[in-house]
């Protein structure tokens, strides 16, 4: 299962659980009483610095980046979920998604198209 920290400053607000993640953002489950760390003074919710935990085909990784609070719906009394649109995230963050949610291996379309000319020559 992947995780997620949100932070703003270096300073963990939230620690979640992904319940779904796509390559816009990802959804995760937070405590109710955990969303007014996600805001600001006015009301606002803040921009967030990211930390994402998956599992690619490599073993576990780290996926680093920004994102803001899309939207958020009460699932219980006490839990929420919480959907995050990325904003920026590292390089091969999207390829490290992918193959967290491919159970086959991903591969590069320019460098398989190269192999395949290669082979037909």
């Amino acid at each position: 299962m992947a995780n997620v920290l949100l932070k703003e400053k270096d300073e963990i607000l939230v620690r979640g659980n992904i319940i779904e993640i796509t390559p816009l953002g990802f959804q995760c489950e937070l405590q109710l009483s955990e969303m007014d760390r996600l805001r600001d003074d006015a009301g606002r919710y803040k921009d967030l610095e990211l930390e994402l935990s998956v599992r690619s085909h490599s073993g576990d990784c780290t996926i680093s980046g920004h994102g803001s609070v899309y939207s958020f719906h009460r699932a219980s009394q006490s839990v929420c979920v919480v959907t995050v649109r990325f904003g920026e995230l590292e390089q091969n963050a999207y390829r490290l998604i992918s193959e967290h949610l491919s159970p086959n291996p991903v591969f590069d379309l320019d460098q398989a198209r190269s192999a395949r000319k290669s082979r037909m020559a």
